[in-house]
């Protein structure tokens, strides 16, 4: 294959380095290329850290079929390991450790729903609660900030619950180790190079981590684009983490401006608004496809009006949509689109939150989850429902020590501060749980029917706890999917857990625009792109552009932004050119290949 020059001299660089690879770069296929070229040598090794699962596992398949088409095995772990930062945190920290069991990210939320209906009940004010508790969670020095009484109420029974289920979390896991690398009570991991990519999406404690890794000798390359740094809920450093890498490293700069996506009728609308912004590494990006593209934004009369002519135009365009994607800032932007593509009969998929991710449905999950791995989480979730104190509560987990199987099983455990009527509630609990796993363990012997039975029966109990009727049939109905699913209870759990992102099954994917970043569609509609009276309080217009400029670079054809009364004020600096009437509308998206 042949390389750019920029890309060649990022494959061939030696020393601290840091790629600002913008969007249709090749920027994979670089980093490929490159840690194929570092590990040709024996004697180096490499760790290659991604931010999703689905990240590590296309970095793999791609390295593995470099090697097989260059004659070799693959790489055993001790040369190559492609994970997650909480992933590669988890094997670094628990070589030097002793092991805890790591609470899911399902189980960490359960706990801090927990500890926030205690204390805050506005969903505006949870909303802002829980960024107040994450900025916590991922800050080196937490001293330094200033959080809202309640929001520290939270934080300390959340830690409390954590406590006596006899886990940790990996917010604990990340921080550890991060701190003790840095401090050095603990050696760095023993990789003579590190490639992180989307470099710009670290936060400060994963800093901390390459940054000890850089000061012992592994020769550290950072991957990214600060222009398409989205991520500021979770503390993504952006600009300022890729200046003060090469600041502090005196690591070497290559930019790969060649993008090999977009036409350059859509690039130079999505430059000329990032171009705006102040705090930014100034790059110069080329469509190397050149013209032939579309490009326009569409005033329509409301969000309903938007929702039907874009559904109609999808219908009557199918050529033009058959790798297609709507984006929108927020998930319920999509439903009104939904129900009208379903009255058109047009096939998409749509990813992000599913039903799986509701609150209530999550919990009904982790308690099926704890029959099988004894976990004191999923016990936790429905004590409430038992009429169990908070203070029992407490009492309860850390009788367990970390593991619920005997509750389970049946045995509720002598209590200090359990009335007759408390001990009574947690043993009809237990001798439920005891009847559930004594089914779950005959379905393994053969016995037809003993999961489905569970799986209902745990359904219709959790449904009747739920108070709002709509919470008590979205039970229900995810009970009666699940029941209807072949396999162990264990499999089937995973099956509706796993979020497919195969998007070649479908010709219209619906999606927001934060979860589109590394993907690309021939045609892109950015939906309900409307300015709002909170515009003019915008607190980061910075980050507003960032968003934009990423999903306007999804598009490598034809793309179409939508917005009714007036328009987001990114539309209007990115300068894109307005419509009026649906006719010019489907004329413009005819002509862009």
């Amino acid at each position: 294959m042949a390389f750019t020059r920029a890309q060649q001299q990022a494959i061939d660089h030696d020393g601290h380095m840091l790629i600002v690879a913008g969007p249709g770069s090749g920027k994979t296929t670089t980093s490929v290329a490159k840690a194929m070229r570092i590990l040709a040598d024996p004697r180096r090794s490499l760790i290659m850290v991604t931010f999703t699962k689905e990240g590590a596992v296309e970095m793999r398949r791609r390295l593995d079929a470099a090697q097989q088409k260059a004659g070799g095995a693959p790489f055993r772990e001790e040369r190559l390991i492609i994970s997650t930062f909480h992933s590669i945190a988890i094997k670094h920290l628990y070589r030097h450790t002793p092991r805890q069991k790591v609470l899911s990210p399902v189980q960490q939320n359960i706990l801090l729903n927990d500890a926030m209906s205690m204390f805050i009940h506005d969903a505006e004010e949870q909303k802002a609660a829980r960024q107040g508790f994450e900025s916590y969670m991922y800050a080196v020095d937490r001293s330094s900030l200033a959080l809202p009484e309640e929001v520290y109420r939270v934080i300390q029974r959340y830690s409390e619950r954590l406590r006596d289920t006899g886990h940790t979390d990996l917010y604990s896991i990340m921080r550890d180790c991060a701190l003790r690398v840095h401090e050095g009570t603990i050696p760095p991991m023993p990789f003579t190079d590190m490639l992180v990519d989307e470099g710009q999406d670290t936060d400060d404690l994963q800093k901390h981590w390459i940054f000890a890794h850089a000061r012992a000798g592994c020769r550290v390359t950072i991957v990214g684009d600060d222009d398409q740094s989205i991520y500021e809920w979770r503390q993504a450093l952006g600009y300022a983490g890729m200046k003060s890498f090469m600041d502090t490293f005196r690591a070497k700069r290559i930019e790969l401006g060649d993008n090999f996506r977009c036409r350059s009728e859509i690039l130079s609308h999505a430059v000329t608004l990032v171009g705006l912004n102040k705090a930014r590494l100034e790059k110069t990006l080329v469509a190397r496809r050149g013209k032939g593209g579309s490009i326009g934004a569409y005033n329509t009369a409301s969000a309903t009006h938007q929702a039907r002519e874009l559904a109609a135009l999808v219908a009557e365009t199918p050529a033009q949509h058959s790798n297609a994607v709507v984006l929108a800032r927020k998930n319920r932007s999509l439903d009104l689109l939904e129900m009208e593509l379903r009255a058109e009969g047009v096939e998409y998929m749509r990813l992000g939150k599913s039903i799986w991710d509701n609150p209530n449905i999550a919990g009904y999950l982790s308690f099926l989850q704890t029959l099988l791995d004894n976990s004191p989480v999923g016990v936790l979730g429905v004590m409430q429902y038992h009429g169990i104190s908070e203070d029992l509560k407490s009492e309860v987990l850390r009788s367990m020590d970390g593991s619920a199987a005997t509750f389970l099983d049946g045995e509720v455990p002598d209590l200090d501060h359990a009335t007759a009527q408390d001990h009574k509630n947690l043993q009809e609990l237990a001798n439920s749980c005891a009847y559930w796993r004594k089914q779950l363990r005959a379905s393994r012997t053969g016995v037809t029917g003993s999961v489905r039975e569970v799986i209902l029966e745990v359904g219709s109990l959790y449904s009747g706890w739920m108070k709002r009727r709509h919470t008590s049939e979205l039970v229900d109905i995810c009970s009666r999917i699940l029941s209807d699913l072949s396999g162990t209870l264990s499999s089937r759990l995973k099956l509706v857990s796993t979020r497919s992102r195969d998007l070649d099954s479908v010709p219209l994917v619906l999606m927001t625009m934060h979860g589109s970043k590394g993907l690309e569609f021939e045609t892109v509609h950015v939906i309900d792109a409307s300015a709002s009276d909170t515009d003019s309080h915008v607190a980061n217009y910075e980050a507003e552009r960032r968003l934009m400029y990423v999903a306007l670079t999804r598009a490598k054809n034809r793309c179409m932004v939508w917005y009714s009364g007036k328009p987001h004020m990114t539309v209007t600096e990115a300068r894109i050119p307005v419509k009026h009437r649906y006719e010019e509308v489907k004329e413009l998206l005819l002509k862009g290949n």
